[in-house]
């Protein structure tokens, strides 16, 4: 049986609800593709302006950070009414020791403070934008869903996240039966190498750089690798901007709908919280084809209230699940 991110959810709320027919028949392996992100401030520095930033200094921070010494001494003097009409005398030196002097006047010099935070670096230093590599990844993720030749699903699989099991009374046995589809950790984590359908990848197409809280990129080789993480959302759509568009959810419908068929089991007040998803793409600069994609996508199912037969009720019951996955594509 092969099994969507989103029914692995679906069979984490039978585990609380304790509707053991909708696990026996699961066999699910994981991979451990954990993503570290550190981050430490930088100061950067503009005419007599200093403002505080956040720098990437991850593997996948794609050489955002230029860490050779420089003197930047910039004099700015307007003339006229036109506050834009400027002056730049800009002095550089070089780690060398060499000085160089540009002069220049131009209408406009204030263009670079005016961009956004996520561009200007970027197109000072030569790198990508965020925009740029958020359509990079649509481009490439697109090109696997249509123009592939095969996809293979090489490890997929869920773990208990941060440890969250509240169901009251019935948390022992939940986490018992999570533990009958669950990893037990990524270390227990084994190859599956199974043909996958590429029209089954996430539909990128409602991306944008708003929906994510994390844009990074590096070039390895001939490869660009690309890390996105999705702003936190609460019960997200399918194929909506973040969550939705990295990574394959579920929506109650689908959850009530998969514990429709067994008698006496009601679920209320049902929501998924996803929490810091993470997609690392591998795309040929070459062709900008995906060559490797992870997805790991950490959530919090909460239900208000349960009714389960024989067991009674349970109020505010909740579970983590940390569905990680792994796909290698072919053209």
């Amino acid at each position: 049986m092969k099994l969507t991110p989103a029914m692995k959810i679906i069979l984490a709320v039978a585990a609380i609800c304790i509707a053991i027919t909708l696990i026996t028949t699961n066999n699910i392996a994981t991979v451990m593709v954990l993503h570290g992100l550190n981050t430490t401030p930088a100061v950067a520095t503009q005419g007599n302006n200093t403002q505080q930033g956040t720098v990437d200094n991850s593997n996948q921070g794609g050489g955002y950070v230029d860490n050779s010494a420089s003197v930047n001494t910039n004099t700015n003097t307007s003339t006229g009414t036109d506050a834009n009409a400027s002056t730049n005398n800009n002095t550089a030196t070089t780690p060398s020791g060499s000085t160089s002097t540009d002069n220049n006047s131009s209408a406009n010099n204030n263009a670079d403070a005016q961009k956004p935070s996520g561009d200007s670096g970027a197109a000072q230093s030569g790198k990508l934008s965020d925009q740029q590599v958020v359509d990079l990844y649509k481009t490439a993720m697109n090109n696997a869903r249509t123009k592939s030749s095969s996809v293979v699903r090489v490890k997929d699989g869920a773990i208990n996240y941060k440890g969250i099991v509240e169901a009251g009374k019935l948390s022992s046995v939940a986490s018992t039966l999570m533990g009958m589809f669950m990893a037990k950790d990524a270390n227990s984590i084994e190859a599956k190498n199974e043909p996958w359908e590429k029209e089954k990848l996430p539909d990128a197409s409602a991306l944008t750089p708003n929906g994510l809280q994390k844009i990074s990129y590096e070039e390895k080789g001939g490869q660009y690798i690309v890390t996105l993480v999705a702003k936190n959302a609460v019960s997200p759509k399918a194929n909506s901007d973040g969550v939705g568009s990295l990574s394959g959810v579920i929506e109650e419908s689908q959850i009530t709908g998969a514990i429709g068929s067994v008698p006496g089991l009601a679920l209320e007040g049902i929501s998924i919280d996803y929490e810091n998803v993470t997609a690392v793409a591998t795309i040929d600069k070459a062709s900008g084809n995906l060559v490797a994609f992870n997805i790991d996508a950490p959530c919090v199912l909460k239900i208000g209230h349960a009714k389960v037969p024989l067991l009674g009720e349970v109020n505010d019951a909740k579970v983590g699940i940390q569905v990680i996955t792994e796909y290698t594509i072919a053209y």
